[in-house]
């Protein structure tokens, strides 16, 4: 068992915890995880540090002369390749993280239990209870199943392995069944997260007409490794299509996850994580209300999309939210509740909401007046 990271260190501005990180990966040889830290403390760079430009310029001058990464070294394993010996069949991230997840509660609760779990495996085998070996998590797209399967691996400080669909899914007859197992078997090879992320493509149903025999031997193949999946690795595998999944394969998981879309609150605080809590709560809270039925990936790419808008035109990020949201359809009750943020917050006259609206100025002056009365 894999004992989940403990911090030594007490600074509360990430320095010090970066420095130990660096270390310890970098005397493990993992070349691929002192590139990503460097990287993460580029983007957020801790609050000790006097002069943040040079200090992301010092960086990226100490990886610009470094020594290409000859790849990650795993239990002194070389991760497998196709046939050919061109394409890896997977992705290593030995140090991952996803502290920006969001998730509602009781999914947060399952996935604690995972974790604890692994804390108590003791315990549990010596009540003759097994751990959690293989989950199926299911939903639509952009719901956060990747990265929970990212945040797993961060909870249990193991290594992230990743299956490359589109390397282990080979034209050649009989190869995608042999690479998935190669995959497999790296993975058992030493405690780690294996994430199988669209799993309905290797994973289908058996009885379809069009398959030549290959479909069949690839689910034979995850049967019988579901089946044989040791506890010191755990298996997470994917879906939007739990449907498309052969009807034996939801029986082998120790356990299935289904993820609901994001409600009010989980869309409200996913955009004050990616907005470091820089913009105003109403207008947050707006624009969550404005992408009720979307995804987080929705929410985020609405928001970076603002954000690049609002950098490229020299505008105030507030005012080009106001604008995209301007033009999003809504019930009349939350369009007149933005024509009044709007109008009172940030200053928009009638005739300019009405011109991002597309409506006509009495008619904005109307709703606002609706919505004042409302509040």
């Amino acid at each position: 068992m894999a004992a989940t990271r403990t911090p030594i260190y007490q600074g509360d501005d990430g320095l010090e915890r970066a420095v130990i990180d660096l270390v310890r990966v970098g005397a493990e040889g993992h070349a691929a995880g002192v590139r990503q830290l460097a990287s993460r403390l580029m983007r957020a760079v801790p609050a000790s540090v006097k002069d943040a430009d040079e200090f992301r310029h010092a960086v990226h001058h100490a990886l610009s002369v470094a020594r290409p990464d000859t790849g990650l070294r795993f239990d002194g394993g070389a991760i497998p390749a196709d046939a050919e010996g061109s394409h890896p069949l997977a992705f290593v991230d030995p140090l991952p993280q996803a502290d920006e997840l969001v998730l509602d509660g009781r999914i947060a609760s399952e996935l604690e239990e995972i974790v604890i779990e692994r804390e108590r495996a003791n315990e549990l085998t010596i009540a003759g209870v097994p751990l959690t070996r293989t989950v199926l998590f299911s939903g639509a797209p952009g719901v956060g199943k990747t990265l929970t399967g990212r945040w797993l691996a961060w909870r249990l400080g193991l290594p992230l392995v990743v299956l490359d669909l589109a390397a282990v899914v080979s034209s050649y007859l009989g190869s995608s069944g042999r690479n998935i197992k190669s995959v497999l078997d790296y993975a058992k090879s030493g405690p780690c997260v294996l994430l199988l992320d669209e799993f309905d493509a290797v994973a289908k149903r058996r009885d379809d007409e069009s398959d030549i025999g290959e479909l069949k031997r690839i689910v034979n193949v995850i049967l019988v490794e579901l089946d044989r999946w040791p506890d010191t690795s755990l298996l997470v595998a994917a879906t939007n299509h739990p449907q498309l999944l052969d009807s034996a394969i939801d029986r082998r998981f120790d356990r299935v996850i289904e993820f609901p879309m994001p409600g009010q609150a989980e869309r409200e605080s996913v955009l004050r994580k990616i907005s470091n809590d820089s913009i105003d709560t109403d207008l947050l809270a707006m624009t969550a209300a404005f992408w009720d039925g979307g995804s987080f990936s929705d929410v985020v790419r609405f928001w970076e999309t603002c954000r690049r808008r609002a950098i490229v035109r020299e505008l105030p990020l507030e005012d080009v939210v106001l604008h995209a949201l301007l033009e999003r359809p809504g019930s009349d009750e939350l369009r007149h509740d933005l024509w009044r943020l709007a109008n009172e917050e940030y200053g928009f006259s009638n005739r300019k909401i009405a011109s991002a609206a597309g409506l006509s100025h009495p008619t904005v002056s109307t709703g606002i007046r609706r919505a004042k009365g409302a509040a």
